[in-house]
């Protein structure tokens, strides 16, 4: 598939790299239909308002203990992006792990995120360079055009973000919206689970402990999770939470819970199809290995018009 270049960038695409399998995920939650809340914020002056549902902000602090020195994915989305062009639109950013490395790359990049604690986090984390190319909005991934800075070359729906809708006509409204706000000629990049029956079983509801790490002060923090399957609604519920222990041995606990609705390839492909987008691949892998029943990975790519 040939992508036409949008801004600055005319390179060929450069092959990419494989990816590990993370099946739980952060990025903007939705359940049910929250009190819509949107703010624009460029770096260093935000004064967001709180989200009323907001399950990362209770574990905001926590969270990249576990996942910044994640960056399996990132030779995928910087590569794709030098194909099609910047700006880029990032739904679900989080706190920035995958905002600093497209800024650092010279990419003119907005983070849209539920959480305004997430994004706090993502402004601090943030250079005095990358800070001239990144916008923070607070908004909901299904509300894309309320995001500052379109229209985007290329979307970006990164590790299982999309699931976080959880009811199927809100994961519609999400691609209908990323199509609205791309560039005629731009690119929607999309990684979620795929849900096999191997990798659907293990949600059985069983208390895991799913690693430990130090924090700045050095006190051990573990991380603990159960989640359950309910196939009837193609959901996975999931119960996360982390202890912090001090070194007289007492420790607090912070926790969150949430759903993710898994897709299957022609569901994903029909609300594409749906939403608007002329042409899309999919692949197994970052390395764009073919998919089929033994990937981990659903990845799409999609053309917003045809040529």
């Amino acid at each position: 598939m040939q992508c036409a270049a949008i801004r600055r960038h005319d390179p060929v695409r450069r092959p990419f790299f494989a990816f590990r399998l993370y099946l739980l995920r952060r990025h903007s939650w939705t359940i049910g239909a929250p009190k819509r809340a949107s703010q624009t914020a460029t770096i260093g002056c935000m004064n967001a308002q709180a989200s009323e549902l907001d399950p990362y902000g209770k574990i905001a602090e926590l969270y990249d203990l576990e996942h910044d020195e994640f960056d399996d994915d990132i030779d995928f989305y910087l590569n794709s992006i030098r194909v099609v062009g910047d700006p880029v639109l990032e739904v679900g950013c989080g706190t920035g792990r995958l905002l600093r490395p497209i800024a650092a790359a010279g990419f003119r990049v907005t983070g849209l995120d539920q959480s305004p604690a997430m994004l706090g986090r993502a402004r601090a984390s943030l250079d005095v360079s990358a800070r001239r190319l990144v916008t923070l909005h607070v908004g909901h991934m299904d509300e894309l055009e309320s995001a500052p800075g379109g229209p985007f070359g290329t979307v970006i729906f990164s590790l299982n973000g999309l699931l976080h809708l959880s009811i199927p006509t809100a994961q519609g409204r999400a691609l209908s919206s990323a199509k609205r706000v791309l560039d005629p000629r731009g690119q929607l990049l999309i990684d979620v689970l795929n849900p096999t029956i191997e990798a659907l079983r293990a949600f059985d509801g069983r208390v895991l402990h799913e690693g430990s790490w130090r924090d700045s002060t050095g006190k051990l923090v573990d991380k603990f999770s159960s989640r359950r399957l309910i196939q009837s609604e193609q959901l996975i519920h999931s119960k996360i939470w982390y202890d912090t222990t001090s070194g007289d041995g007492s420790f607090t606990r912070a926790g969150t819970e949430f759903d993710q609705r898994f897709l299957y390839r022609h569901e994903l492909e029909l609300l594409l199809e749906l939403a608007g987008f002329a042409d899309w691949q999919v692949y197994g892998s970052y390395e764009l290995d073919p998919f089929d029943d033994s990937s981990d990975r659903l990845i799409v790519a999609a053309e917003a018009s045809a040529g």
